[in-house]
C-alpha cells in the first residue's frame, strides 16, 4: 500500500489579459436613467454605437481592445492518493483512490471590474476510484489431459478495469431575452459573470419534477421558481455560486478474455482470440441535468422546457467486440 499527499499551486501565472481600453460598467446604461443617449445609434431602433466607437468616446481615441498581459493566474490542487497492489499466484490487481479538490480563479477579459474571489470555482470530481486486474484461468487439462483440452481450455486470461467516480460540479445559470439595451452591465465589452439570484427552496416538494412529460428518473427536482434574474443594480451578478451541486456519479467496468493458439512449430506464429466488453454491466451513467434558465424579460416567462432534465449518458451502452489476430 502507498499513501501520499499530492498538491500543487500556481501563483502569479502568466497568460491572463485585461483590456485597458475596455468600457467601464454603467457607462452606456445606468439603473437610474436607463440607456445613456450619448451612446445611442440614431440609425437603429434600440441599439448603441459599435463597441470600438464607444471605446474611442470614453477611452483611447482610435484604438480597439488594448490587451494588458498579466501575472494573475491562480489555481491550486490538493489530494489524498492511496494505492493498493497485490499479486499472488495467477491473480494480480491494483486499486487506487483519490480524494481531491481543484480550485481555479477564472480571471480574464472584463473581470477587472469584480473581486477576484467572485471568479473562484471548484472544477473537479472530489472522489475517484480506479482498479484493474489480471487472472490466468485454471487449466482445463488438469481435469482431463489430452491434446484437445490443452488446445481449447488452457492458457485463457481474463483482464478487467473499472472506475467509480463522484459527479462533476455544476450550477444553475440564467439568461434573458428581450431585456432593455445595455441592461445590467452598461458596457459593451462584457466579461462580467452573469448569475441567477437564488432563494432557499432549491428543490421541489416530494413527487414533483420540472417537466410533466419527461421520465421522472431522468430529472432533478430543481425548483425553477427559486431562481430569478439578478436585480437591476447588481451588474447581473446574482448570488448563485459557480458550483452549486455535484452531478451523478459514474461506475464502469470493462472486461476481456483472450487466449493464444500456437500455429505450427514456429513459436512466433500465433492466433489470438479475444472477447472484450465495455460497460460490461450496461450500467446507466447519466450526464448532469440541463440547468440553463432563459427568461423573457418582458413577460417573465421561462422558455427552456428542458430545464432539470437529463439528456444523455457519460458512458455509452454495453459494447461487445470479438476479434482474432494472427501473428507471424
Amino acid at each position: 500500500m502507498d499513501a501520499s499527499y499530492v498538491g500543487n499551486s500556481l501563483r502569479f501565472g502568466y497568460g491572463q489579459n485585461y483590456d485597458i481600453n475596455a468600457v467601464r460598467p454603467l457607462t452606456t446604461w445606468t439603473p437610474q436613467g436607463g440607456a445613456v443617449q450619448r451612446f445611442r445609434d440614431p440609425t437603429t431602433a434600440a441599439g448603441f454605437y459599435s463597441t470600438n466607437l464607444i471605446r474611442s468616446m470614453v477611452g483611447l481615441n482610435g484604438f480597439g481592445a488594448v490587451p494588458l498581459w498579466t501575472y494573475n493566474g491562480t489555481n491550486n490542487y490538493h489530494a489524498l492518493q492511496v494505492q493498493l497492489n497485490r499479486r499472488f499466484g495467477k491473480l494480480q490487481w491494483n486499486a487506487n483512490y483519490t480524494w481531491s479538490r481543484t480550485t481555479v480563479y477564472e480571471i480574464g477579459q472584463g473581470t477587472q471590474w469584480v473581486d477576484n474571489n467572485l471568479m473562484k470555482n471548484v472544477v473537479n470530481r472530489p472522489h475517484a476510484v480506479n482498479f484493474n486486474m489480471g487472472y490466468e484461468l485454471p487449466k482445463g487439462s488438469n481435469l482431463w489431459s489430452n491434446w484437445f483440452t490443452k488446445a481449447a481450455f488452457d492458457g485463457w486470461k481474463v483482464n478487467g478495469n473499472g472506475a467509480i467516480f463522484s459527479g462533476t460540479p455544476y450550477s444553475v445559470g440564467c439568461g434573458a431575452i428581450n431585456q432593455p439595451a445595455g441592461y445590467w452591465t452598461g458596457t459593451p465589452t462584457g466579461g462580467i459573470p452573469f448569475r441567477c439570484q437564488m432563494g432557499n427552496d432549491l428543490y421541489l416538494p416530494a413527487g414533483q419534477f420540472p417537466s410533466r412529460t419527461e421520465d421522472p428518473k431522468l430529472q432533478v427536482p430543481f425548483n425553477q421558481a427559486n431562481f430569478v434574474l439578478p436585480a437591476i443594480d447588481s451588474l447581473g451578478i446574482g448570488n448563485t455560486p459557480p458550483t452549486l451541486r455535484y452531478g451523478p456519479g459514474l461506475f464502469n467496468l470493462d472486461l476481456s478474455m483472450a487466449k493464444q493458439f500456437q500455429l505450427g512449430k514456429v513459436e512466433t506464429r500465433t492466433l489470438e482470440v479475444r472477447a472484450e466488453t465495455f460497460n460490461t454491466l450496461n450500467h446507466f451513467n447519466p450526464n448532469n441535468p440541463n440547468t440553463g434558465l432563459t427568461y423573457n424579460f418582458t413577460t417573465g416567462a421561462q422558455t427552456n422546457a428542458s430545464f432539470g432534465t437529463i439528456g444523455g449518458a457519460q458512458v455509452q451502452a454495453r459494447r461487445v467486440i470479438l476479434s482474432m489476430r494472427i501473428r507471424f
